[in-house]
């Protein structure tokens, strides 16, 4: 969850699902992952590859185990409110299950789901500082291709949120390259988790998710990774907060003082 919003509720390192973690999976929803893969212009993969297949099943026993922090994203996965996407050498495939999720995202049914892209692990990757230049490489590949402007283009401002398709999005990266943070650590290979903005507001009452459940997050995560919550996370619209700093965060708790590696295409 994203803890930089207003009020916030839950982590940014978790995915955010409906206000009711224990509420049933929604009939509609098809009960197997398969059937939610995003696969370019398809809805459903009968067939993922082999290693999609093990990111996946370790993405779940992850999130399935009883001490994972955020109870949050077990409810998202467990209520059928996400859909999956991949992405292999080329990024070409992924670019068009964006656009497929955006246009989903406009169904009623499918409002509250988050997307968890897995990255097909690459032997070429070793630190981790090669998985955050990836992450920020494929927000830049869906961005120049994104035919929608973002606004506010700056990620310096502190109301900028990545977007595609006009819909903002909170986007957290993982890698198997955490050790101290372990919450972060949810295949063998890099998972994005794109969380749209509308999440963090609980959908009966249209206030942010209440400070009450951030707080048994955050102590859940201190028991899970043994490390206080990273400094950069803050309030969404706060003068001081930057959202960008929240979405691949290092290892240990110093803080990002440097550029943020993304800039928005210019407007056309």
């Amino acid at each position: 969850m994203d803890a930089s919003k207003p009020d916030p509720g839950p982590d940014p390192g978790h995915v955010p699902s409906s206000p009711d973690p224990g509420a049933p999976p929604q009939a509609a929803v098809p009960a197997e992952w398969t059937r939610r893969i995003l696969a370019g212009a398809t809805l459903g993969l009968a067939v993922p590859p082999a290693w999609l297949a093990r990111a996946y099943e370790r993405y779940r026993a992850t999130l399935e185990a009883a001490d994972y922090p955020c109870f949050f994203g077990q409810a998202a996965e467990r209520n059928r409110e996400m859909f999956y996407a991949f992405c292999a050498r080329s990024p070409d495939l992924l670019l068009d299950s964006m656009r497929q999720f955006i246009a989903l995202g406009g169904d009623e049914k499918y409002r509250r789901f988050s997307l968890a892209v897995f990255v097909e692990p690459d032997a070429e990757l070793l630190a981790h500082e090669d998985y955050v230049r990836r992450f920020w490489d494929l927000l830049r590949y869906l961005n120049e291709h994104d035919g929608t402007p973002m606004v506010p283009a700056d990620p310096d401002d502190p109301f900028w949120e990545f977007s595609f398709g006009g819909r903002q999005m909170f986007v957290v990266g993982t890698s198997p390259t955490y050790r101290q943070r372990r919450s972060r650590v949810l295949a063998d290979g890099m998972v994005l988790l794109f969380q749209p903005r509308g999440l963090f507001v609980d959908p009966a009452t249209q206030q942010p998710i209440s400070a009450a459940v951030r707080r048994r997050i955050h102590a859940r995560m201190l028991a899970y990774d043994g490390m206080p919550v990273h400094p950069d996370i803050g309030f969404y619209g706060d003068p001081d907060n930057r959202e960008w700093k929240q979405y691949v965060l290092p290892d240990d708790n110093a803080p990002e003082t440097g550029r943020c590696p993304f800039r928005a295409k210019p407007r056309r």
